[in-house]
């Protein structure tokens, strides 16, 4: 019962974050680019719980590991996140593109060793951001463990 309470409260905590973006924030002229984010994980990562969360305002995102599509925004859950990579791309031009995500502990009783999130962004083929993240045991639910937003 608490893990699910756990994921239930990552993944409302990250959409929370990305209700910011709306379309009046969009800039004229309808320019975009196509972007790609990979999360790469390492440690102890399959003890936490996870949460991903990208947004593309204007397309659709694909999730290369799998294929599967997503209409405009992408929302990886802890069974998702169970890979130690997973890549998301735009699948065209995108006005705006976030990527928001959390990770809790799985369980308390249990001392996990660390783990790590390598974030790294690309905009048009090209890397414009990295942001290395490490989690540790006993880490309290939060919103602003990864937010990243580009125009």
């Amino acid at each position: 019962m608490k893990k699910l309470f756990y994921r239930l409260a990552v993944c409302l905590c990250v959409i929370g974050g990305l209700v910011g973006c709306s379309k009046d924030d969009e800039p004229g002229g309808g320019e975009g680019a196509m972007y790609q984010v990979t999360v790469q994980q390492s440690g102890d990562y399959r003890s936490y719980i996870k949460s991903v969360v990208v947004a593309a305002n204007g397309t659709s995102v694909i999730n290369e590991n799998t294929n599967e599509k997503f209409k405009g925004t992408a929302i990886l859950d802890d069974d998702a996140l169970a890979v130690p990579s997973v890549t998301l791309s735009t699948e065209g031009s995108a006005i705006e593109f976030a990527v928001s995500g959390g990770v809790v502990d799985g369980d308390d009783g249990a001392v996990n060793e660390p783990m790590q999130w390598v974030v790294v962004v690309r905009k048009n083929g090209k890397e414009i951001d990295r942001k290395t993240l490490t989690f540790e045991d006993g880490k309290q639910i939060a919103t602003d463990d990864l937010k990243l937003y580009y125009k």
